[in-house]
């Protein structure tokens, strides 16, 4: 198996291995959603129905992400040469911003409810919560390891969501222990606070790499020191850094060399020293600097890597 065929195999079975974990997290969300909605509606607390309403939120993340995913197998063609990669970070876009309008409901609810806190069924609160972070903890499993975007939003729903449950659980024991009815809204500002923490986590990474701004781990400084150590070239310029939607990294540069007969050779060595530092496509053009005045002189452009 040549390494490109074994690079496809293991793209396939990471794709089919990522569509089965969402299946079954998407109808495990949903079916207890359902129970947890009618347990908050039950019990008339605000932090389970918060609780159910993140759960919600998490079914609408986990389908948006599997008609995503779908999107994203469909193959480049002549108008998306590129392909549809591009649609898991949409998607991971609208989760984000999902997650800043259920944290604006939750806060606005609460607000009315400090005002006349309601009875509280304690017992239930702490059952059914329980029972949702058991199933929000093995979502997460299935969920972690991931260095697809989609699926990290869909992660970090998740995550929020743990959370909201161990608030809903420490709501139910203090009503039970103490009868203090305020403390079911007052927690679930801080499960508002989460989501919104988490919208914003997310929308921000999705517009930057929506931008083709170069990736927030990416070490520009080193990634030039890498080109300039290789014997032969004088300088590099022009240098553009960004993700390309398989998540690989991309730069494409302009090297002036000492001498243009030693490009050839020059070429494998500078491929080598990005894949050092985590760039898999590059597009290289060489350029032979002039004695005579300041300009230079393009030469042959060199494309190293898939597109996609």
């Amino acid at each position: 198996m040549t390494e490109d065929n074994k690079h496809q195999h293991d793209h396939k079975h990471d794709h089919s291995g990522h569509h089965h974990a969402l299946n079954a997290a998407f109808w495990l969300t949903a079916v207890f959603m359902v129970v947890e909605l009618l347990g908050g509606y039950i019990s008339n607390s605000l932090a389970l129905m918060a609780d159910a309403g993140h759960m919600a939120s998490d079914v609408f993340a986990l389908g948006l992400a599997l008609v995503a995913q779908k999107i994203t197998a469909r193959p480049a063609n002549t108008s998306m040469t590129y392909g549809y990669g591009r649609a898991k970070v949409l998607a991971a876009q609208i989760n984000g911003l999902s997650l800043w309008f259920l944290s604006g409901w939750i806060v606005w609810e609460a607000i009315g409810r400090l005002n006349k806190p309601p009875e509280v069924d304690g017992m239930m609160v702490m059952v059914i919560a329980t029972v949702g972070l058991v199933v929000n903890l093995i979502v997460m499993r299935w969920m972690h390891g991931s260095h697809d975007l989609n699926t990290q939003a869909v992660y970090w729903h998740v995550v929020g969501d743990a959370l909201g449950s161990v608030a809903a659980i420490i709501s139910g024991l203090v009503i039970m222990l103490t009868g203090w009815m305020p403390v079911d809204p007052i927690l679930s500002f801080l499960v508002a606070g989460i989501l919104a923490w988490g919208g914003w986590r997310l929308v921000k990474t999705t517009t930057l790499e929506l931008m083709d701004a170069a990736p927030q781990d990416a070490d520009y400084d080193r990634i030039l020191a890498c080109i300039n150590q290789v014997e032969g070239v004088e300088s590099a310029h022009h240098i553009h850094l960004w993700t390309l939607p398989s998540g690989k990294r991309a730069l494409s540069a302009h090297i002036k060399l000492n001498e243009m007969d030693g490009w050839l050779a020059l070429l494998p060595q500078l491929i080598n020293e990005l894949k050092a530092c985590g760039v898999h496509h590059t597009t290289l053009q060489p350029e032979a600097h002039c004695h005579d005045d300041t300009s230079s002189v393009d030469a042959l452009v060199v494309q190293h890597g898939q597109s996609n």
